[in-house]
């Protein structure tokens, strides 16, 4: 079986069949089609590798540079050291045809989509300087008709696309790192299928730190082991506490899951939402323009969820009044304008712990300043004044 000479000679492995029989790939489908599941992607794809004249730019037969190396070589220690703690040293190293390669199951792996931007360079990467780590497989039959991908789905995906691109051959398989039939459990596979791209992922979402975090929860209990929170937290590199907080946020809906990715939310009280039921978070996101985290932190964890709306209610309409009363801090009666400046007169008293300041802002600066001091601005009572 062929395979990428300089790939493997990166890597430092010897990749060899299984089987421990040479097989002749030339007449084997491969498994690929025009028909892409993201046709954006390959057009995208297509214009980072073609020139002008739409033929493939020729492959740079150039390492990676020093900091990416670095990155890599992090990458693949942090990979092998999970298959290692997962399955020992179990599995081998094969060269597989595309064709027998099928994804892992959806529910082990929830993890966010990879955006197109990204799976570009790492296309770009691959056919420039080649595959930098192999996939992980386990066979699904005892003769190896069919592979299981436990890690690898998108450069599976990168080589059809390249395949269909270049028509080079070295596209139709793909180095693995490959368990036998029945090497693994199911659940070895499914944290193999977590674990790897736990560690793999440059930029993790709150959703995927907190699937990652609870699929490990789950396995080790299902194994029966003790003080599960603290070897989880240990295995993935964090403090129980996060990890305990990362499980709770599991039970976010997506919307609150959104804004603690984009900062509107903060962990305390993302664990805080997480601790009610999916309705119950529907509902506060309908309302969420008036969520704070003094309001929510006020509702007690433990309110039974058909009172935890109405707690928010009343809350947020006590805050409200609060609000109101403190913007009742005076107003300007009157300005004036003289020759040598104006005559302002105010009523009521400014809050304690405070100075009063006139001063001219830019109006470009302006809302942005009013919205960030709005409690302590002195109103003017009309357009006019």
């Amino acid at each position: 079986m062929s395979s990428n000479k300089n790939n493997n000679d990166m890597m430092g492995i010897s990749f060899v069949d299984l089987s421990g029989q040479t097989e002749d790939t030339s007449s084997m489908p491969v498994g690929v089609s025009n028909r892409f599941e993201n046709e954006e992607f390959r057009e995208m794809t297509r214009k980072r590798l073609m020139g002008q004249n739409n033929a493939p730019a020729e492959p740079r037969e150039t390492a990676p540079n020093a900091e990416t190396a670095a990155a890599i070589q992090e990458t693949t220690q942090k990979t092998d050291k999970v298959l290692t703690e997962i399955a020992g040293n179990t599995g081998s190293y094969a060269v597989l045809p595309l064709s027998v390669l099928t994804p892992t199951p959806a529910e082990w792996n929830q993890f966010s989509s990879i955006s197109n931007e990204k799976k570009v360079l790492m296309a770009d990467s691959i056919y420039r300087n080649g595959l930098q780590q192999p996939i992980v497989v386990r066979a699904m039959d005892e003769a190896g008709s069919t592979y299981q991908i436990l890690a690898g789905n998108t450069r599976k995906s990168i080589y059809e696309v390249l395949y269909d691109l270049t028509n080079e051959e070295k596209y139709q398989s793909i180095e693995c790192k490959v368990y036998g039939y029945q090497e693994l459990s199911d659940d070895q596979a499914r944290e193999i299928a977590s674990d790897t791209n736990y560690v793999q992922r440059a930029n993790l979402t709150g959703r995927d730190k907190s699937f990652a975090v609870r699929t490990k929860l789950n396995i080790l209990k299902k194994r029966g082991e003790k003080q599960i929170l603290e070897k989880a937290a240990a295995q993935m590199g964090m403090k129980r506490t996060a990890a305990f907080s990362w499980n709770k946020m599991a039970n976010l809906i997506p919307a609150f899951f959104d804004m603690f990715d984009e900062g509107q939310l903060s962990q305390k009280t993302a664990t805080r939402i997480a601790a009610w039921p999916h309705e119950v978070q529907e509902e506060l996101y309908m309302q969420s323009e008036q969520l704070t985290e003094e309001i929510i932190m006020a509702i007690p964890a433990k309110t039974p969820s058909d009172m935890v709306i109405a707690k928010f209610q009343e809350l947020t309409a006590a805050s409200q009044e609060e609000h109101a009363e403190a913007l009742r801090i005076g107003c300007i009666d009157s300005l004036e304008e003289d020759a040598d400046g104006y005559t302002l007169h105010l009523s009521g008293k400014a809050p304690e712990a405070s100075q009063l300041i006139v001063m001219y802002l830019p109006n470009k600066k302006a809302k942005a300043f009013r919205n960030k001091y709005q409690d302590f601005i002195i109103e003017t009572p009309s357009k006019d004044t």
